[in-house]
């Protein structure tokens, strides 16, 4: 089987193009210019899909769908005032994708060592939802999915990595934890305690994950 040709200089490209424009969302979402701000995202999320399917071996299509995925809810969240719940929607529906991406590497394990593993995820989320709760009250139901659903992929992720202990794997868990993290920040933002410093910190953790997650996609180990 012949070997891929990778274009250099497309990679290249396409990497300072994703760095720069992920930097440039960092500033554009303290403004106000809304089409500005969609406008940045889409060169960061194109230029991140372009890169993976110029270096990847091998295309995997649930990750082409998430990335697919995160173009639309990073534009639907730049107009949230019309289009927030669909949006989140989306960014739930990913977390699941990310899910059946590496499922397969949890099934050797008995039901014993996962519900085991699983007691201290839970208990974080339960804590964080309790704290939450009161504070989200239009959107409780969605917030209690994508915890649920962060804590199977923190959990997988996990127990990928215990199970290859390679970088692709070390990857994947880093950006399975960030997500969480920044999905907290964001609900203290929005709802908690506003401020800028907090949406830049969040906006630079799932720029930095999807990074992550690219570069566990094109590894081999």
């Amino acid at each position: 089987m012949r070997k891929r040709h990778v274009n250099k200089k497309n990679v290249t490209f396409f990497t300072i193009l994703y760095t720069l424009a992920s930097l440039l969302v960092l500033y554009v979402v303290t403004l106000e210019d809304l089409n500005f701000e969609f406008a940045v995202k889409l060169v960061a999320l194109l230029s991140l899909s372009f890169l993976y399917l110029e270096t990847t071996p091998k295309v995997n299509y649930w990750y082409v769908v998430i990335l697919l995925f995160s173009i639309v809810s990073d534009s639907l969240f730049v107009f949230e005032e019309n289009f927030y719940h669909e949006a989140l929607f989306l960014l739930i529906l990913n977390r699941f994708l990310y899910i059946i991406i590496i499922y397969h590497s949890i099934l050797k394990y008995p039901l014993k060592t996962l519900l085991f593993y699983a007691v201290p995820f839970t208990f974080i989320f339960s804590m964080i939802y309790l704290i939450l709760y009161e504070y989200v009250e239009e959107i409780q139901l969605l917030v209690f999915v994508m915890g649920l659903a962060s804590i199977c992929l923190v959990l997988f992720a996990f127990l990928n990595l215990l199970s290859k202990n390679n970088k692709k794997a070390f990857y994947f868990f880093l950006a399975a934890l960030i997500f969480p993290i920044a999905d907290v920040l964001t609900a203290i933002s929005n709802y908690i305690s506003p401020s800028p410093y907090f949406i830049i910190v969040y906006h630079f953790m799932y720029y930095f994950a999807r990074y992550l997650i690219y570069k566990s996609m094109i590894l081999k180990k």
